[in-house]
């Protein structure tokens, strides 16, 4: 059974060429998400912005044979989330190493798309990308760690929130965009869009899409 099989029978999810993307897969928030890559046996992961690590320690804790690659700069540079100084992301940062310590995780220091080069093409399982989300550096991160993912893994992404007032925040927009352009179908956000008592729901909801052959932008053109 294919990744994307197993996801749609999991879920009971159905959709054809008529079908309006996303996909809403209900009462699922992205803790269940670190359950299911362990469903699905992936043993080598990423995760792109870590802060205090508490994304990373569900994945972790709920896979136990994964080598997982945390990474952040862990650096106020310009940009950075309103109000956080060199001081706050040091604090993140000892707080990560302490939380991941019981776990096959290695903290990667360093920006993205630096990071990004430290790995081959199709080495990895999945990647979770909570990093900037500026439009740039999400498109940048999407297109980058795309490459390094194996065929039947999943590229997933958190912050996926449309914003009234401009923000810097562009997750919706480039996700929109990103899967538009390259026909990427079919494409899930974990969670109603409406919170629902008794309902798993995360206040902010993630996005995933199994990475085919014909999926990466880079592939395309050869």
């Amino acid at each position: 059974m294919t990744t994307l099989e197993y996801i749609l029978n999991k879920f009971n999810l159905r959709y054809d060429n008529g079908t309006r993307m996303p996909i809403v897969i209900p009462d699922i928030g992205r803790d269940n998400l670190s359950g299911l890559f362990c469903e699905l046996g992936f043993k080598v992961g990423v995760e792109v912005g870590v802060e205090q690590g508490i994304f990373s320690e569900s994945l972790c804790k709920n896979n136990p044979e994964l080598k997982l690659y945390a990474i952040d700069p862990w650096e106020a540079y310009p940009g950075y989330r309103l109000n956080k100084t060199q001081k706050d992301v040091a604090t993140h940062y000892n707080d990560a190493k302490t939380r991941l310590a019981p776990y096959n995780c290695k903290l990667v220091k360093k920006f993205s798309l630096d990071a990004v080069k430290d790995f081959s093409d199709q080495s990895l399982d999945f990647v979770y990308i909570d990093g900037n989300h500026n439009f740039q550096n999400c498109t940048n991160d999407i297109a980058e760690w795309t490459k390094k993912i194996k065929f039947g893994g999943i590229i997933a992404g958190h912050d996926y929130v449309k914003h009234r007032k401009p923000t810097g925040m562009h997750v919706v927009e480039v996700v929109n965009a990103y899967t538009d352009a390259y026909g990427i179908r079919p494409w899930f956000v974990l969670g109603t869009k409406a919170i629902i008592e008794g309902k798993t729901r995360d206040k902010v909801r993630s996005f995933i899409w199994v990475v085919e052959p014909l999926l990466s932008p880079t592939r395309n053109q050869q």
